[in-house]
């Protein structure tokens, strides 16, 4: 009897050890399919040996656009010096400055040999841009002289002279235009002025009557019939030869 008792608590045993077999092996089929996607990771990574492509982000080194830069010619003196003198014009001044005139014009007298106050008043008023002289007005060459120099310190700008009269064309007709026109003009009243000057003339030479020739063109200037671009353009280029030619300092 005892030996049976002993035989069934041994087959007892024994069907208890294959349950929990069954058990481990069932546990073991579930965790399989479970962390089966993470298992396939882990042999990938060990067993294959898949590696990790690493994205490298390269910077490229960072370039400075210098901007390019231009270079500018140095102004030239001479007109940088005449473009200060016309700044400190006025109207009238730019005018007067394109007419070169006999000394008796300039200051209504029949027929002059000196200079004096006369002479100094007027070209304040009418500070012309040249004068010119003939044979009537040189007495002896040493009053000749005399009433040039005058003449010149009068002048805030200073003059052309032509001291030779009908022997001398304006001495800068290579540089710049002249036109002796005005002196045919019949109307006397600055009509023939204007009309040189819009036809290209930048010096004029003896107007018949200075004051209704000034007079005349200003308001020209001031109407528009003779454009403030054209006048400045003229009075520049003046300036400019006075300067290059020595007669400006």
């Amino acid at each position: 009897m005892a030996t049976k008792g002993r035989h069934a608590q041994k087959n007892h045993k024994g069907l208890i050890i294959f349950i929990v077999i069954l058990l481990i092996v069932a546990i073991l089929a579930v965790g399989a399919f479970v962390f089966r996607e993470q298992l396939v990771d882990v042999y990938n990574d060990v067993v294959k040996g898949t590696t990790t492509t690493t994205t490298t982000t390269t910077t490229s080194p960072t370039t400075t656009t210098v901007p390019e830069t231009t270079t500018t010619a140095p102004a030239d003196p001479t007109t940088v010096q005449a473009t200060q003198l016309l700044e400190n014009m006025d109207t009238n001044a730019k005018v007067c400055q394109l007419f070169v005139v006999t000394p008796e014009e300039l200051t209504n007298v029949d027929v002059a040999t000196v200079a004096g106050q006369t002479t100094k008043k007027q070209l304040e008023k009418y500070p012309v841009g040249g004068i010119v002289y003939f044979e009537q007005n040189r007495e002896d060459d040493k009053a000749f002289a005399q009433m040039v120099k005058k003449t010149k310190t009068y002048a805030k700008t200073p003059l052309f002279i032509m001291e030779k009269g009908e022997k001398e064309v304006f001495s800068y007709g290579d540089v710049l235009k002249a036109s002796d026109k005005l002196c045919e003009e019949k109307t006397s009243n600055g009509t023939e002025a204007v009309k040189a000057f819009n036809d290209g003339a930048q010096v004029l030479v003896m107007p018949k009557n200075l004051d209704k020739t000034v007079k005349y063109f200003t308001n020209a200037v001031k109407n528009g019939t003779v454009t403030e671009e054209s006048l400045n353009n003229a009075v520049l280029e003046i300036l400019k030869v006075k300067i290059f030619q020595g007669i400006i300092k």
